[in-house]
């Protein structure tokens, strides 16, 4: 259990800092690269998939939907922070696409059963699921504010249509574009991270300078004479001896010479 708290922090960590990347940017940025008017809730579409991501079969429901609901509800305390959307509202939506974000995975992972689909297929849903689930949610959040519109009083137009269907579609291409990128930043080991592979390749090119500087002094350093041991010279050897053959004569014995 101890062994497995630094990896809740980190993992913890990031995804609050996406959280909060996402609000400065939707605050600083955003307004200025808007198309037919409507920009990316950048602040929902992180809040879709890091709930998204937390979805596991093994959870019970009641846990999931907590989970899922307290990540919507920091995300609705950045957004509250804005104040261009109704009170309330903006909490309420997030934590119900946090909540339904946690829950509805698990459902769908369940209803693709082997024999209707294949493995191969059903881990292409899987992986696709939360992208679509991106959009779904800001084409349901557009919807509801049309609708809080018009119960105001506003008159509905063909324009406000459109303003839903542009919002749901940038949210669906920024879902397919970003998802997995930020899951795999948000659930990446600390040792795997582009700081800590950072710091490696550093360390890496100090080792090999350092080994680059010994190989050099050692290359300048002039070549040992033959003869030579311990810095002192020593006797010179005497030549080798030719290969010089002896024949041997024969040995006679005495009696055969006195005979």
């Amino acid at each position: 259990m101890i062994s497995l708290l630094p990896m809740w922090f980190w993992r913890t960590g990031r995804k609050a800092f996406a959280l909060v990347a996402a609000y400065l940017i939707q605050v600083t940025l955003a307004p200025y690269f808007k198309v037919g008017g409507v920009s990316p809730d950048l602040v929902l579409c992180t809040l879709v998939a890091l709930s998204a991501s937390m979805a596991r079969p093994d959870y019970r429901t009641l846990w999931r939907a907590l989970l899922g609901s307290t990540v919507g509800l920091g995300a609705a305390l950045l957004m509250e922070v804005m104040r261009k959307e109704p009170p309330g509202f903006t909490t309420v939506i997030c934590v119900l696409a946090g909540a339904g974000a946690c829950l509805l995975p698990p459902v769908i992972e369940r209803r693709l059963t082997p024999g209707r689909f294949s493995r191969r297929r059903r881990e292409r849903i899987m992986r696709f699921l939360p992208c679509v689930m991106i959009g779904a949610a800001a084409l349901a959040k557009e919807s509801l504010m049309v609708v809080y519109f018009y119960l105001r009083g506003v008159s509905i137009s063909f324009t406000h249509i459109w303003r839903v269907l542009l919002a749901a579609t940038l949210n669906l291409s920024l879902g397919f574009a970003g998802y997995h990128l930020l899951i795999r930043w948000a659930y990446c080991e600390p040792g795997n991270t582009w700081a800590a592979k950072a710091m490696q390749r550093r360390r890496a090119a100090k080792r090999r300078r350092a080994l680059r500087g010994i190989r050099k002094e050692a290359a300048r350093r002039p070549a040992a004479q033959p003869g030579m041991e311990g810095g002192a010279a020593s006797l010179p050897t005497a030549p080798p001896l030719p290969n010089m053959r002896i024949k041997a004569k024969p040995i006679r014995d005495e009696d055969e010479n006195a005979v």
